[in-house]
């Protein structure tokens, strides 16, 4: 661009009685700094991250659960063990020789066989 042609440019963009540079045009909207697709994109990544992190909060929070159940079963498994154990002793308590013979006196009334009750089989 020449010399001229600036001062010319300048003429036409200033007022011809006062010098003052006037700007006519009118005055743009701001636009938003990102275009659709960028907008898209960061609403994208930001429900990527939010479903990252509640995934993230509820297998914590299932591992916790997990691990109280698992203490509960512990403690069952542990109290029905001790069941077991005193089941096993009272069942060998009551099959006991001593146990059966002094049931068998008391409680039924039954002595021991004389010799002439015994019978042998051929």
């Amino acid at each position: 661009m020449t010399r001229p042609e600036k001062v010319s440019r300048m003429m036409v963009s200033r007022n011809a009685k006062t010098g003052i540079r006037v700007r006519n045009s009118r005055s743009k909207k701001n636009r938003s700094r990102f275009t659709r697709r960028q907008a898209l994109l960061i609403i994208l990544m930001l429900l990527f991250f939010m479903g990252t992190g509640i995934s993230y909060v509820w297998s914590n929070f299932e591992k916790t659960q997990i691990g109280y159940d698992l203490s509960q079963l512990k403690k069952e498994e542990m109290r029905l063990q001790e069941i077991n154990r005193k089941l096993r002793l009272e069942l060998a308590l009551l099959k006991s020789p001593q146990n059966l013979e002094s049931k068998a006196v008391k409680d039924l009334g039954l002595r021991q066989p004389t010799p002439e009750q015994i019978v042998i089989l051929p």
